[in-house]
């Protein structure tokens, strides 16, 4: 039996990779959940729940150590991106001391895709397409940029605080200035897609690229499309950057035909589950390459994902119990078939 740790059980990423190992039919697998909160609708599909502190805290891997050694946990997925650089840090700690496999990508890694003006100076330095990039302090005083950009924050999620500026006027009116970036506005929305990809121990899975429909950042109608030109960038800037584990990588398709890549998401993304339901389960191929397993992918093309809202029903005193206790064993009812089949 494989014990496989999952936090952020209460976020779409979580939910996603829960998601996705319950998809997965021929590895004997037990799934522990872990969140900050109770309510976390993720840990009550899952084997076993745990409440954990905050990935600030000083003691997270305190919090973190009871659940691998009560469970004798093999594999530690982080579900959130506040987790990916402690998980980093502490990587070898933790295989070291408690044998637990920490499913992250390297530090420097890590870093580069948390900082958008980091990606472009990486991408830059190795030679490869990107968008323009500058400070807003510095667009601000420059009189020769062709509009419409982009601006956003460096280190930013779901899209908050982005905004098209389609004069010089918009940069000045955007709220505060450090920290704060002006990119090229590469193509259009027509030729914006998430792509995924999986490293493991310098193997590399194929590319998963989507076009995709947002709403308030995440992805909630997804097309799978064969773009041999977008793949081979991807997989040369993984590659490069030297991933372990999943990645996402969000880039358009300039208008020359050249893909360039405006951010990376160094973890299994809010899309894990959507690549999943198409034939494409980046936690299986993960998993399956550590245990020596063929995985060969088998996409659905010409299909659509569209997501819906569920909704999980428990009992008040399931709640009251993970409070107290700090741990719960779940009852895994049918209402839980969308984490993979009737359960």
């Amino acid at each position: 039996m494989i014990s496989i740790l999952v936090t952020g059980a209460g976020g779409g990423v979580g939910q996603g990779v829960i998601k996705s190992l319950r998809m997965i039919e021929d590895l004997p697998l037990r799934v522990i959940g872990a969140d900050m909160s109770s309510r976390a609708a993720g840990l009550y599909a899952c084997d076993k729940a745990y409440l954990v502190t905050s990935a600030a805290d000083p003691d997270y891997l305190t919090s973190l150590a009871r659940i691998f050694e009560a469970e004798a946990i093999d594999y530690y997925l982080p579900g959130t991106d506040v987790e990916l650089e402690f998980c980093a840090r502490n990587k070898a700690e933790i295989e070291g001391q408690f044998g637990v496999k920490v499913v992250v990508n390297p530090l420097e890694t890590v870093q580069i895709a948390d900082d958008k003006k980091r990606t472009a100076a990486f991408l830059a330095d190795q030679g490869l397409p990107f968008p323009e990039t500058i400070t807003l302090r510095e667009a601000r005083r420059r009189t020769d940029l062709s509009f419409p950009l982009i601006v956003k924050p460096a280190v930013g999620y779901r899209s908050i605080g982005v905004v098209r500026a389609e004069s010089p006027g918009d940069l000045t009116a955007y709220p505060g200035e450090e920290g704060v970036i002006v990119q090229e506005l590469v193509g259009d929305a027509n030729s914006e897609f998430t792509c995924t990809i999986v490293g493991c121990e310098g193997a590399f899975s194929p590319v998963l690229a989507l076009r995709r429909d947002l709403r308030s950042g995440d992805t909630y109608r997804a097309y799978p499309e064969q773009v041999p030109e977008v793949e081979r960038y991807v997989s040369e800037v993984a590659r490069r950057i030297g991933i372990e584990g999943a990645c996402n990588f969000q880039l358009r398709v300039g208008h020359d035909g050249v893909p360039k890549l405006f951010e990376i998401n160094a973890r299994f993304s809010g899309t894990t589950p959507l690549c999943s339901q198409l034939g494409f389960n980046p936690v299986e191929f993960y998993l399956k390459r550590k245990q020596g397993i063929a995985y060969n992918p088998q996409i659905a093309w010409g299909s659509a994902v569209l997501r819906f809202w569920s909704e999980v029903v428990l009992r008040c005193d399931a709640l009251d119990q993970l409070e107290a206790e700090g741990a719960l064993v779940p009852d895994l009812a049918p209402q839980f078939s969308l984490y993979g089949g009737d359960r």
